[in-house]
């Protein structure tokens, strides 16, 4: 059986990912949870105090996450690279969509988003080295653009959250921005490359679709 701090923070997660940092109170997260006002309070006695512990609840997802890319990344296994990403960028959407709310709550919240992001496009960076040393893309054109692209394929899908609750789920799918990504890579693959680039690009809407419907995002 979970513990209570556990359901509360899973709750706060829902209602912030669903109605937005700033219109979830804490007597709507303990409704939402089943339980009193007052025992969500001996717990997290202000709202700075639940998204810290929020916080930390993500940070161990990311790190799980982070590590279950690595091992995908030595198999060349693109596919569960990018749903094990989206999964956890679609579970805490709120954290990317209002990140400027949640720093006026808990302004060390800054550190932690740019941390975040920085592994992101380190990461992104590496995988393009990794790429280019496995014979799947051309080298670097020039000292430092790998980074530049890795920031620009963080930026795509950062701004899809956005897109999407501006559009809505029809208009701003989240399998579009994916296709959009994986299309960036296509001027730097080799004929090698290639061959993964067209499997990966068919698995692609199935995938993230299935796992869409599975977390039951809006």
């Amino acid at each position: 059986m979970a513990k209570t701090s556990e359901i509360i923070i899973l709750s706060a997660i829902e209602l912030f990912n669903t109605n937005g940092v700033n219109n979830v109170r804490l007597q709507d997260i303990a409704k939402h949870a089943g339980i009193s006002a007052g025992n969500l309070a001996y717990h997290y006695n202000l709202k700075k105090d639940l998204i810290e512990a929020v916080q930390q609840h993500m940070t161990d997802r990311w790190d799980d996450m982070r590590q279950a890319n690595i091992s995908y990344l030595d198999q060349d296994d693109y596919i569960n690279v990018t749903k094990a990403y989206i999964t956890v960028q679609i579970n805490y959407r709120f954290f990317y969509r209002d990140i400027l709310d949640i720093i006026q709550i808990n302004p060390s919240t800054k550190d932690l988003y740019q941390h975040q992001i920085q592994r992101v496009i380190k990461f992104s960076e590496n995988s393009m080295y990794l790429a280019v040393g496995k014979g799947y893309i051309i080298s670097e054109p020039h000292s430092g653009h790998f980074r530049t692209f890795a920031k620009n394929t963080w930026a795509i899908l950062n701004s899809a959250l956005t897109e999407r609750a501006v559009f809505g789920k029809e208009e701003a799918p989240w399998e579009r921005s994916i296709e959009d990504i994986w299309e960036l890579h296509y001027p730097y693959l080799t004929e090698k490359g290639k061959e993964i680039f067209y499997y990966v690009k068919e698995q692609l809407p199935q995938t993230i679709s299935g796992e869409v419907e599975m977390i039951k995002t809006k």
